[in-house]
């Protein structure tokens, strides 16, 4: 077979170079092609920038974001949700994560252009089939539920399943390989890239079976990254040269104390409540009605541990400190009333995810000062940011009973701590 002899010394995607013989002459082959394809990155008009990386992140966080709603939303039973579910967060959402992160790294001067287009390349028959592969595996499940057989496609898991744990495989590869030290040598690289790609795809991979959590907050992740590339390190916030700081006078330590160590009481009364209540108390049912009131008492019980953790918190936190309190607490009041409705109640699940979201937004409100653009970008990008933060949201009112007794305690604990701080010592 002759083989051009610029071709023999291009370079492979792992470093090195080609010089015949034994397997090296074999993948000859492949090497021309990635040769071809890095000359046609190095001519063609298309060049990394940051645009490119902060649009295929927002377009990843919509695509999560749109995954996310069809998952806890009414029309979840749908025939064509779970399809539409798994093509945003198997397939459209990872793809555009991966091409974003891809660019960031070439952006950063991380990865050669030959091995980002390699990366880019390969990135969509991985998360394609990993996408498949979760669709064959939910036709599977609804399959068994029927006892009915299964069918070819509920049957191929492992054949969607294994090539594209090859195609993640080398997908991860390159890039970890150009991130290894330098000083190690080639074998040696390309067995730690190897070995650190394969548990990596596979657990990749497999969050696309999961609730789309994960990826809507790596995707928030990477917008913020995206948006600050380029940016210098220190960055003042839209129009801080023209607001004068107030002074925050800062609390009382006593009353914060007191007032935590009451608290603390109060909310673990409501979770003894929600887990014991239906044994011993009269007006409670049921154990799922006890459950039901005590969540709704913790959460009400939790408005004024909001208060008192944002009005200790306003002196480190800043003038935007109020809002995020505002939100958390409407949230905890909604929550409240959500759960006094009873379970089975048509309005319940809708009132808890209307207070997910607003304690998303709570969340996410103080980390906009981390946005970088102007006054219409950074609002979009709050905006995405509070719907990406529901997802913890979520969890956090749910179970703000049970948190809000350990977050009295540590408020308690920092108000001790900070008393003794400032008290004189006596010296002997």
């Amino acid at each position: 077979m002759m083989v051009h002899p610029r071709l023999a010394c291009e370079p492979l995607p792992f470093g090195g170079r080609s010089t015949g013989g034994g397997f090296r002459q074999r993948v000859r082959q492949y090497v021309g092609s990635f040769a071809q394809a890095r000359r046609f990155t190095a001519t063609s008009r298309f060049k990394a920038t940051r645009g490119w990386a902060v649009g295929l992140a927002a377009t990843s966080l919509l695509a999560f974001l749109g995954g996310m709603a069809l998952f806890f939303s009414n029309t979840f039973h749908l025939p064509w949700t779970g399809p539409a579910r798994i093509i945003l967060t198997g397939f459209v959402g990872p793809l555009a994560a991966s091409l974003s992160a891809v660019v960031l790294l070439r952006l950063a001067k991380r990865v050669p252009a030959g091995h980002a287009l390699f990366v880019a390349v390969t990135a969509v028959p991985a998360w394609a089939l990993a996408a498949t592969t979760a669709a064959s595996w939910s036709v599977r499940f609804d399959e068994a539920d029927m006892n009915q057989g299964f069918s070819w496609f509920g049957s191929s898991m492992l054949l969607f399943m294994i090539p594209g744990w090859m195609a993640g495989t080398a997908c991860l590869a390159v890039p970890l390989y150009s991130l290894l030290a330098s000083r190690r040598s080639l074998p040696i690289r390309v067995t730690q890239a190897v070995l650190l790609a394969l548990p990596m795809s596979l657990m990749l991979g497999a969050l696309m079976v999961m609730p789309p959590m994960a990826g809507t907050l790596g995707a928030m992740v990477l917008l913020i990254v995206a948006l600050r590339q380029g940016m210098p390190a220190v960055r003042p916030s839209v129009g801080s040269s023209r607001v004068v700081p107030r002074q925050v006078v800062a609390p009382n330590l006593r009353i914060v104390g007191g007032a935590a160590l009451a608290l603390l009481v109060v909310g673990l009364a409501c979770a003894v409540f929600a887990v014991t209540g239906s044994s011993w108390a009269p007006m409670v049912t049921d154990s799922t009605h006890a459950m039901n009131l005590g969540l709704a008492y913790g959460a009400f019980a939790s408005i004024p541990l909001l208060l008192l953790a944002g009005r200790a918190l306003a002196a480190r936190l800043g003038p935007t400190m109020p809002w995020p309190v505002l939100l958390g607490c409407s949230a905890m009041g909604v929550q409240g009333f959500a759960q006094l409705l009873g379970a089975g109640h048509v309005l319940q699940w809708n009132g808890i995810l209307i207070a997910a979201t607003l304690m998303g937004f709570a969340i996410a409100l103080p980390l906009g000062r981390w946005v970088a653009g102007g006054r219409f970008t950074r609002i979009a990008v709050v905006a995405l940011m509070g719907l990406a933060a529901s997802v913890l949201g979520l969890p956090l009112v749910m179970m703000s009973t049970f948190l809000a007794p350990i977050g009295s305690a540590v408020l308690l604990v920092w108000a001790w701590k900070a008393g003794n701080a400032g008290q004189p010592r006596l010296s002997s």
